[in-house]
């Protein structure tokens, strides 16, 4: 599927949500309830990773030393990260707005929209658009040492959104009802996919994906990651 036809779906979709697709200031692609706040996908992030000493994420992660399938992509805040510190990450998004947000992003950054930096990151993702369970568990998955899982927003999984943002982004997911038997198929397929383990991002407090023991964990400030091993 082309940028062009993956944008005329995604505008069909935000419409069908009351929301709708423009360009911000700075020309990049972005999804707005009318007259009201609106979210792009994490560019800034390809420039420089997020600051801060210990990254529980990267060191979940293998520091980048395999494959990485973020697997719930949403709007890229830690599949840019990742890049930006040098890892190579395929990014699975299935709502096709996300991915236009993406898409265009990672166009941008590619063109050196951000600078040489934020260029060479993007040249380490590959953007596919798709039900990532379908998809790991289908012909031709995505070889991974590590297949990454936020889903800790339900249906607005990988947002990392501001507080404004998340509206636009519950507004877009409104119908979507997250289902315990639909996590556990996902790390299932997850599992299936992955060479050396599966990273599962949880708010400190929450149950296990799917209420699926992990078998570790390494825990931040505010959420936690949970380890499984491959099947």
């Amino acid at each position: 599927m082309t940028a062009t036809e993956l944008l005329v779906r995604a505008e069909q979709a935000a419409a069908l949500a009351g929301l709708e697709l423009r360009r911000d200031d700075s020309g990049l692609l972005e999804l707005a309830l009318p007259g009201g706040p609106a979210v792009s996908a994490a560019a800034a992030l390809l420039e420089r990773p997020r600051p801060g000493g210990a990254d529980p994420l990267w060191r979940a992660t293998l520091a980048g030393r395999e494959l990485i399938v973020d697997a719930t992509a949403g709007l890229g805040s830690d599949a840019f990260h990742l890049a930006a510190k040098g890892a190579s990450v395929t990014l699975i998004e299935r709502s096709p707005v996300l991915a236009a947000l993406l898409s265009d992003a990672l166009g941008a950054a590619r063109s050196g929209h951000f600078g040489a930096g934020a260029a060479g990151a993007a040249q380490r993702l590959t953007l596919v658009e798709g039900d990532a369970t379908l998809l790991l568990a289908g012909q031709g998955a995505p070889t991974a040492g590590v297949v990454y899982l936020d889903p800790m927003f339900g249906g607005v999984a990988g947002s990392a959104a501001p507080p404004k943002g998340m509206a636009v982004l519950r507004r877009l997911f409104a119908e979507e009802e997250t289902l315990i038997e639909d996590e556990a198929m996902l790390l299932h397929a997850a599992r299936a996919a992955a060479g050396r383990r599966v990273v599962v991002k949880r708010a400190l407090r929450a149950p296990s994906l799917g209420q699926v023991a992990a078998s570790g964990s390494l825990r931040g400030r505010t959420v936690r990651y949970d380890l499984y091993a491959p099947l």
